[in-house]
Formats: structure tokens, C-alpha cells, sequence
């Protein structure tokens, strides 16, 4: 696990002393070893803040170069199959030096190319200079667990998994996009291929970037392409009792080999058990392959609503895991400003406070944690998703016109964080054609309200949807498949990876193996996900299975925050006050968003909209980009 980051200039190369000032940047994501590859003839810089993980040596540093010094790699991430790969390279005549995965990926690309892509099980997003080819090619993971940014500006390349370094060069300039900055304030998160500044770029979960060191030119292709498989899938709506128990036991199986697989490293590991389902069957598989795993949790014993620690507990005490509490009911406010040092791109999601809380304490005893990240968007786990259902069914005996109409008339006069309003405008949807946005923290029309500047007006936005999700006819897999695409890689796994890296902390997602999320998409009828008031139907066929008698099945509630109830008390309050007064009255509106904080009987409907207002303030002051 490591941070990388790289430079191929069209004329001369930024110096030495200047490139290594930026990669310090990401000193957090990797403070056990630096490389440095600075090659003046060729105007190429790459640089690794490494995170040792496996191979602990010498060997396994990085920047890696073959023998024949054609081939150079810097890598973040981890390949679970590495030692299946390095078997069948064996078997090619290949000799190792290490006992890396990063060596595996290095042969890898020398013996198969870009075919070694597909090939690749893992969380990973890496560097390739090509010599021979004269080219670079970035590349990610298929769910995007690793992040990538990039900018290619007048035939020059940067890319690094921050954006911090790339912002610190001279000639990327902090200018906003206007559109990804209405994109994250609708969705809460900007979305795929898209930054929060106009020069910098995504590379898109399971895709490649190919740079051309001559013509300065670059293809981005799809190198898994799960969309177009899922529309040519034709599974059964219902099955029986017999394909049911197969399919429970074909789940329980890829489960425990990528566990199984994820429980390898050469550092000690722990669990994030949050006490839901989803991570307590990561636990209980993971307890068949080791002993005494660590586990961890967080505990709000003064908000009995947040607090998970009882049903953790259990599943702790089930399995006999070394279980460790964290006890997170007084947080400083502060802690906002201190992370968006770390989220240098803003999303919205408050989660990432108790996130990074656990994260801090997991990483005092292990290198390496698994979580249940992906099991709600892979089975079906939103309550979203029965609402959705409900509402295509009415929807059915309303004509489109009237819910238009019915829509339009209350998005405008109900209040922001008026209870019913989102579901009033999702009656407005095309059920057929489309997808609707769900999750929406600001409409159109409350961005209005709240701001001054604007480029947080203007902008209309269309649905994520229609640009990277296909018109699927079932319309469970339609929606779980936008939330692993949109989501799941745009908000839950870039919280997960920020929050965890600020403590030098790496986090693994074994829901996330490419055989379980094909298995998802491909295998699984929708009717084992979600019915009517039922959802992850066929999880809670594995929770009974292996988890104990006595425990919950439907709780969801995950590493959530009771920001409601903290706005009440005074310090929340008044820290949230100030920031509101102190900042740029030419971005915001301080009447309206002051009106929100001082509604306090809608403010638990409110409180993570004022969050993200907040958090996009101190951003600002300590970014100041350029509106």
C-alpha cells in the first residue's frame, strides 16, 4: 500500500528538490520507505511513499524495474492472487527476487502486457513507463478502491493517488469546475471520471490510461466491462428451494477464498466490526481461517441509537476475537478542519469522522484491516430500494405529467429538509428509461437558496445514471448496480481509503473480490436481494447459517455519527455558527444556511446538509481555490 506519484514533461522536467517536496504529500499514505526515479534524459519522475505490507525487505521497494531496465512500475495497492500469477510466471522461465506482488506485476506486464489486466484480483491502482513502447499506462481496479487523479495539460502527463501534489505544481492551476462543483453538492461527491478542479481528472474504476511519450497523445479503454454482461443476462425472477441453497452455498464458498485470500500479509490484521451484517460475516469467516483476530468497533454509549457495541460484542465474543472498543461519544468539532487536509477533494459524508477514529486506533496494532464495505450495494441492503420499488408501482397508475407537475409545485415550496419532499420529486421519474437520484443532499433549487456565487445556480444537472448505467429491465439490478458504480467508488470507498491512509492504515474489502462481484451482477437473481420489505435476502440466508441464533439481521446502521443530537450541544453549535459567519458571503448565503442551523425541530432532517456546508467551508480556507 503505498502513495504514488509521477511527472512525464514534454520539455524539462520540474526539479528534483521540488518533486520530492510534493511527494512528502503523501508521506501519511506511506511512511515506511521513499523511491525516487528522476530521470532528466527522458523528463520522467516517479515517486512511492511505500506502506510495507508484504515482502518487509529491500526487495519489495519500489520504484521496480526489470533487469533490462525497459520496464519501470510504481504500484498502490494489493494483488490478492499474486502467488497463483507468480506460479504460472514460474512455469514461463521468469526468476523472482522478491517475494512481492509488485515483482508478480513487473513480469506480469513483461511476459503478458495489457492482457496481465484482466488477470489481476485485487485493490490496486499502478504506473507502467514502457520504454520500448515509449509509453505510460495508468491503471485501476474495478471497483476503485484505489484512487488515481490525473492531469494532462499541453502534452505533459502528472498522476498521483492524491490531489493534493498535483495542485502543488506550478502550472495546474486550483480554478473550480463548475460543473462537478454542482455535481457535489447535489450527490454529495463528484462524480467518476470528474475532479472538484477543472485540470484534474479521475481514471475511472477498471479502466487504463495509455500515454504516448512522442506524440504526447493518450486512449483511455475499459479493460473489464461488467455493464454490457449484465444486459446480456437473462436471470430467473424466482427459484427454488434447491437453487436457492446452491446459490447461498456458492456465495459462502467465494466468500471465504477471498477472506481467505485478503488474511495475507506479512503485518498484523484486524477486522472493522461494526456489528452489522456485513462485517460480522467477514468476522465469523475470517475466525475459520485465523485465531484470535483483532477486532474493532466504535462505541456512542451516550447515543443508545448509534451505539452498535452490544451486537459487535456478541459477534465478538462468538468467535473469540480480541476485541477492542473505542469510545467516540465527545468529539471535537475541530476535527472537521483537520480532515480536509486528507479529503483534499470534498465529499459529504460524515461518517468519515468515526471512520478516521477507528482507523487511528486500529492502526496502534495493525498494518491491515478488512471491513464489509460493498455488501449493501452488492445484495441489496438500502431501504432506498424498497421505497423504489413502491414508487414504480404507483408510478405505473399516475400519468408522467401530473407527477411532473405535483413535483414541481413542492420542490419549490416545501422547505429544505422538509420530511417527504425527495420522495414527492421522485414520483416526478421516468421508472422506464431512467434512474432516479436517490441520495440528494441540495436541489436545484435549494442551491439557490443557500448560495451567492453563481456557478452554484446555473448549472443543470443530468442524472448520473443515464451516462454509466445501463437501462436494465430489472430494476433491482438497475439500482444496485448505480450504487457500486456511483456510490459505493465515489463516496463510501474514497471515505474508507482517505480516512484509513491519514493513519497509515490499509484497508481491505472482501466483498469486493471480482468473482463475488460478478457472482452479484450475473449469478444472482434480484429476488434473492430484495422483495417488497425484504432486502439482502440471500446474506441473511448465510447470517443464519453461520452467525449466532440471537443475532439482529435487519439493523443497519454501520460507523454512523449522531451529528443530529451533537448540533444540539453547544460546542457542535457554535463551532458550526462560526464557520457559517466567517465565511465568503460572495459564495454564501449566510441568512438561508444560518436558517437551517437554527431549525432545530428539522435538524436532524438537516444536520448532514449543514455538514456539508461546513466541511466545504473549511475546504475552501484551506485549499482557496480559484471560483
Amino acid at each position: 500500500m503505498c502513495g504514488i506519484l509521477g511527472i512525464s514533461s514534454k520539455n524539462s522536467l520540474i526539479s528534483e528538490h521540488q518533486f520530492r517536496a510534493s511527494l512528502e504529500m503523501l508521506h501519511h499514505r506511506g511512511p515506511d520507505n521513499t523511491g525516487v526515479i528522476y530521470d532528466k534524459e527522458l523528463n520522467l519522475a516517479l515517486g512511492l511513499k511505500r506502506l510495507s505490507i508484504i515482502d518487509l525487505s529491500a526487495n519489495g521497494s519500489q520504484p521496480m524495474e526489470d533487469q533490462e531496465n525497459r520496464i519501470q512500475l510504481i504500484f498502490n495497492g494489493e494483488i490478492y492472487n499474486y502467488k497463483e500469477l507468480r506460479k504460472d510466471l514460474e512455469k514461463l522461465n521468469h526468476e523472482f527476487t522478491s517475494a512481492s506482488d509488485t515483482e508478480v506485476l513487473l513480469h506480469g506486464y513483461t511476459e503478458w502486457g495489457k492482457d496481465l489486466f484482466e488477470k489481476l484480483s485485487g485493490m490496486f491502482a499502478f504506473a507502467i513507463v514502457d520504454k520500448l513502447k515509449n509509453e505510460i499506462v495508468l491503471v485501476r481496479d474495478r471497483a476503485g478502491e484505489k484512487p488515481l487523479f490525473y492531469s494532462i495539460l499541453n502534452g505533459e502527463l502528472f498522476f498521483s493517488s492524491e490531489i493534493k501534489p498535483l495542485i502543488n505544481f506550478p502550472g495546474l492551476s486550483k480554478d473550480i469546475n463548475p460543473l462537478s462543483l454542482n455535481q457535489l453538492f447535489e450527490f454529495g461527491y463528484t462524480p467518476r471520471s470528474s475532479s472538484i478542479f477543472r485540470d484534474i481528472r479521475k481514471l475511472a474504476p477498471g479502466t487504463t490510461l495509455t500515454f504516448n511519450l512522442k506524440t504526447r497523445e493518450h486512449i483511455i479503454e475499459d479493460y473489464w466491462e461488467i455493464s454490457e454482461r449484465i444486459l446480456k443476462t437473462n436471470l430467473k425472477l424466482n427459484v427454488d428451494e434447491s437453487t436457492e441453497n446452491n446459490l447461498v452455498s456458492q456465495l459462502e464458498g467465494l466468500l471465504e477464498k477471498s477472506v481467505n485470500s485478503q488474511l495475507n500479509a506479512d503485518v498484523p490484521i484486524g477486522i472493522f466490526l461494526s456489528g452489522g451484517m456485513d462485517s460480522s460475516l467477514i468476522t465469523a469467516i475470517a475466525s475459520r481461517l485465523r485465531d484470535k483476530i483483532n477486532t474493532f468497533t466504535v462505541i456512542f454509549s451516550h447515543y443508545k441509537k448509534f451505539d452498535e457495541s452490544s451486537h459487535a460484542r456478541l459477534v465478538a465474543n462468538t468467535f473469540a476475537t480480541n476485541h477492542h472498543e473505542l469510545e467516540a461519544s465527545s468529539i471535537n468539532p475541530a476535527i472537521i478542519d483537520e480532515l480536509t487536509y486528507f479529503f483534499d477533494e470534498p465529499m459529504f459524508d460524515s461518517s468519515m469522522i468515526p471512520t478516521y477514529l477507528l482507523s487511528k486506533t486500529t492502526s496502534s496494532s495493525c498494518k491491515v484491516a478488512l471491513t464489509g464495505d460493498g455488501g449493501d450495494e452488492l445484495f441489496g441492503g438500502y431501504p432506498h430500494y424498497n421505497k423504489l420499488l413502491r414508487l414504480r408501482k404507483i408510478s405505473n397508475y399516475i400519468p408522467i405529467i401530473i407527477r411532473k407537475g405535483v413535483s414541481s409545485v413542492c420542490n419549490n415550496l416545501l422547505p429544505i429538509g422538509f420530511r417527504g419532499k425527495k420522495t414527492i420529486e421522485l414520483l416526478s421519474s421516468d421508472f422506464v428509461n431512467s434512474y432516479p437520484n436517490i441520495a440528494e443532499f441540495f436541489s436545484n433549487s435549494d442551491r439557490k437558496e443557500l448560495f451567492n456565487n453563481s456557478k452554484f445556480k446555473t448549472q443543470k444537472i443530468d442524472t448520473l445514471i443515464e451516462s454509466n448505467v445501463p437501462v436494465i429491465e430489472d430494476y433491482i439490478s438497475r439500482a444496485t448496480f448505480s450504487d457500486f458504480q456511483n456510490y459505493l467508488s465515489e463516496d463510501l470507498l474514497v471515505k474508507v481509503d482517505r480516512a484509513s491512509m491519514a493513519n497509515s492504515l490499509e484497508i481491505r474489502s472482501p466483498f469486493l473480490d471480482r468473482e463475488i462481484i460478478e457472482f452479484s451482477f450475473l449469478n444472482l437473481p434480484s429476488s434473492l436481494k430484495v422483495e417488497k420489505n425484504e432486502r439482502k435476502i440471500i446474506l441473511k440466508k448465510l447470517a443464519e447459517k453461520i452467525l449466532p441464533p440471537t443475532f439482529q439481521k435487519d439493523r443497519k446502521q454501520g460507523f454512523s455519527l449522531p451529528l443530529g443530537s451533537l448540533l444540539l450541544e453547544e460546542d457542535w453549535y457554535d463551532y458550526f455558527h462560526q464557520k457559517i459567519i466567517d465565511s465568503d458571503q460572495d459564495i454564501f448565503n449566510h441568512k438561508a444556511i444560518l436558517k437551517l442551523l437554527n431549525s432545530k425541530y428539522r435538524i436532524d432532517q438537516n444536520a448532514e446538509r449543514l455538514f456539508a456546508i461546513v466541511l466545504f467551508m473549511c475546504w475552501v480556507k484551506r485549499f482557496n481555490p480559484s471560483f
